[in-house]
């Protein structure tokens, strides 16, 4: 029996064919490619701020936080990665933690969109 995550992320993956197979077909007919821009119902910008956290050795071990960051400049979302020298691994910055993350670097960097 298949757990609920392995179900989920089934679902996911079948659910991006789908996705790429309508792209796909509005890349070959202009109708269909007009449909789909119509059909959008919004967007939003999200800019991903790579910060490359101080490393002993940074050849065999590096972390950092990717700071995702909306077009008003406030955090709204965060990452911790970690790389050895032979893997490496991403995990969500849970809420709590992403208060702290907003205190420390919400001021350290502006963005200017025109």
């Amino acid at each position: 029996m298949e757990s609920n995550d392995e179900l989920y992320k089934e679902k996911v993956g079948h659910e991006l064919k789908s996705r790429m197979e309508w792209f796909k077909q509005a890349l070959a007919d202009e109708d269909k490619r007009e449909e789909l821009h119509e059909s959008i119902q919004g967007s939003e910008i999200i800019i991903r701020l790579e910060i490359f956290l101080p490393s002993d050795n940074p050849e065999n071990f590096m972390d950092g936080l990717y700071l995702y960051i909306n077009n008003t400049g406030e955090i709204v979302d965060a990452d911790y990665y970690f790389r050895d020298s032979c893997n490496g691994a991403i995990t969500r910055v849970e809420e709590d933690d992403l208060q702290v993350v907003r205190d420390l670097f919400q001021d350290a960097f502006s963005l200017e969109i025109e």
